[in-house]
């Protein structure tokens, strides 16, 4: 598949590429995840201070959300004690399962695990970090019927 025969993409950020058109979709968070017997598990929320000693495994791609967290632990005096950088969300949940270490990852990820009790979700009071899910095209590109038709199906169930 070449660039060219991609016709919608979705991506975290509203992108700074003038060529590109971007439809909002979603609203997502990032949230803390720990195996269900995680000395935190039965915690709503915590603080950045309550973190400091916990083992972390993150995702390897730089993202404007990653950055975020690192300030908002240096801003908080705390350490983020990254050891584990995984290029997946699916390996670093299943990782976080078996007790290795807490993760933040996007709330949608992982809300069937949490539904079902096989992670623990938390909020981090300072981190409230708000993900927009956008649809990205080319501004000047022609959209298919199959495209149009989606795109059109995402803008109205944003609405609701």
């Amino acid at each position: 598949i070449t660039a060219r025969e991609v016709e919608l993409g979705v991506i975290s950020f509203k992108p700074s590429d003038e060529t590109l058109r971007s439809v909002p979709i979603l609203t997502d968070e990032l949230m803390l995840i720990a195996a269900p017997g995680h000395r935190l598990a039965g915690r709503k929320s915590v603080s950045v201070k309550d973190l400091g000693d916990e083992i972390f495994i993150a995702h390897n791609a730089i993202s404007p959300y990653r950055r975020k967290v690192i300030e908002t632990f240096e801003k908080n005096k705390t350490t983020l004690n990254i050891a584990v950088e995984l290029p997946s969300l699916e390996a670093i949940k299943r990782l976080v399962q078996t007790g290795a270490g807490v993760a933040l990852v996007p709330k949608l990820a992982a809300r069937g695990e949490i539904e079902s009790g096989q992670l623990a979700g938390l909020s981090v009071n300072e981190m409230k970090l708000e993900r927009k899910l956008n649809i990205v095209y080319r501004k000047n590109s022609v959209l298919s019927h199959a495209a149009e038709a989606f795109l059109n199906v995402a803008k109205e169930m944003s609405r609701r």
